[in-house]
């Protein structure tokens, strides 16, 4: 079974906002998609040097000089 959705763009500008508008909505989620992946891969990387920093004596660590 097959539907057949038809929008009539009679007003070409409105048609054209419409596509400027979802283009711009799409753009928008994408970057906040990569902004969501760049925090989270930050954070993985952050707990992972805790971790590594955690299983080292203390006196082993780099201490900060004064």
């Amino acid at each position: 079974m097959e539907f057949e959705i038809y929008m009539s763009c009679e007003p070409k500008w409105l048609c054209d906002t419409l596509l400027v508008l979802f283009a711009l909505l799409f753009l928008l989620g994408l970057v906040g998609f990569v902004f969501v992946v760049r925090n989270e891969y930050l954070k993985i990387h952050r707990a992972s040097r805790v971790k590594k920093r955690r299983k080292t004596p203390m006196q082993q660590r780099n201490k900060p000089q004064r």
